[in-house]
């Protein structure tokens, strides 16, 4: 049972007990809750599974409380490539690989094949709906979430998943792929994102031309473009050996 979401008065509270209440159901699958963070995370060697809990921005105390999930994949051996090869990178010291909105991983609703944004969300403002919601989520987790972190933790897999295709920052995982010694995959997953992602398709191009001029894009926010560069340097440089993840 969950008697801590039901009586707690600030909405902090409530979703600080959402977690731990979360995490002890996960807790079998390796999850673990960091309150200071609001983040439910487990580790596979190098790479961290992270669900963030985003509380609303309307929460309110008496009045509606809810929280959006988001999902991150990150490996602390990336970092230690990407410090190892700065000139092929935008960001050395950061090990982040993709991640996306919850709902977008779920696999149903809204007509969408892979899911929807509010399919994401959990609503806590009432006390005798919290633990049906947060079981619902638990299997929502279990069901959609773990599958989608498989996917996006193995590099055969990763290229032609939802989280390669809805992330926003694409060329982390050209990074990714480098790092694990598949240089081999990043044309294939480029190829496939522009495909997925037509309006790229222009800032690709001048980002492999600037990489052919010696050039860096101007701006690393300009994903397209930097989608390009990213991928044109790693597979002229071919550099040495995947990072360990020991």
């Amino acid at each position: 049972m969950i008697e801590e979401p039901a009586v707690l008065p600030t909405p902090r509270e409530v979703v600080l007990a959402a977690g731990d209440w979360i995490a002890s159901q996960l807790q079998q699958d390796g999850f673990v809750w960091l309150p200071s963070r609001l983040t439910l995370q487990r580790s596979v060697g190098s790479v961290r599974h992270q669900i963030h809990v985003q509380p609303d921005t309307y929460n309110r105390r008496g009045g509606p409380i809810a929280v959006q999930a988001m999902l991150n994949v990150r490996d602390t051996a990336l970092r230690r490539w990407r410090k190892a090869n700065p000139q092929l990178v935008f960001d050395p010291d950061n090990d982040y690989v993709c991640g996306h909105f919850l709902g977008y991983a779920t696999g149903r609703a809204n007509g969408y094949l892979y899911g929807d944004f509010r399919d994401g969300e959990i609503d806590l403002s009432s006390p005798g709906e919290r633990e049906r919601h947060l079981d619902a989520f638990v299997a929502t987790v279990r069901q959609s979430v773990l599958p989608w972190f498989a996917e996006a933790s193995d590099p055969d897999l990763i290229v032609e998943s939802r989280a390669a295709d809805m992330t926003s920052s694409p060329a982390c995982i050209v990074d990714w792929l480098a790092s694990r010694g598949r240089i081999d995959l990043v044309p294939v997953y480029v190829a496939r994102y522009v495909e997925r992602h037509p309006e790229w398709d222009e800032g690709v191009r001048r980002g492999v031309a600037l990489a052919a001029d010696g050039q860096r894009p101007e701006y690393s926010t300009n994903w397209a473009d930097v989608l390009g560069w990213t991928s044109a340097k790693v597979t002229e440089s071919h550099p040495a050996g995947p990072a360990t993840g020991r």
